[in-house]
């Protein structure tokens, strides 16, 4: 067996495997190449809407580069405070799709047979009211005196007991 060169064996020393053993230079090359090569999916159809107060929902059917569909379902929910935005994505592939939408189906139809109740559909519209107002009126105000109008955090008071008395009792075995 031909002995290794310095260069050689200097370099093997330096290549640190990954977690599925292959070298971290060739794993970082191997990224950048397919990062290079990979195509975004085509969208074949696509539909949104804005729910009520900071969500959106949308529905992608794309088509991947070998020919696959796939459903993509996502939800988005804007953070008030700080204005990020979150999203939370479901894929759904072609061969799961009968399935799924046979459940999509069956849950409509439960839904559709056990509506809601009237007294918490008119929770949501006071409750929805009650943000709009709340919005229109923070747009009225201007920067510093929606800072000025925030609630203050409420304090809670101390708890004021009776003094109880203990006494100590000898610990035993000592």
């Amino acid at each position: 067996m031909p002995a290794k060169s310095s260069a050689a064996a200097a370099a093997a020393s330096r290549v640190t495997p990954s977690r599925n053993g292959t070298p971290a230079a060739s794993r970082r090359q191997s990224h950048a190449t397919a990062a290079a090569g990979a195509k975004e999916p085509k969208i074949l159809f696509q539909k949104y809407f804005k729910s009520i107060g900071t969500r959106a929902y949308a529905a992608h059917l794309k088509e991947n580069d070998k020919g696959n569909q796939f459903l993509v379902l996502t939800e988005s929910k804007r953070d008030p405070s700080t204005g990020e935005t979150k999203k939370t994505k479901v894929f759904v592939y072609s061969e799961d799709f009968a399935q799924y939408f046979r459940m999509l189906h069956e849950t409509a139809q439960f839904i559709k047979a056990h509506p809601v109740s009237e007294e918490m559909k008119l929770k949501r519209q006071r409750y929805w009211a009650r943000k709009e107002a709340e919005q229109a009126a923070a747009a009225r105000l201007g920067p510093a005196a929606r800072i000025a109008a925030a609630p203050a955090t409420p304090v809670r008071p101390a708890k004021v007991g009776h003094a109880k008395t203990t006494t100590r009792r000898p610990a035993r075995g000592r």
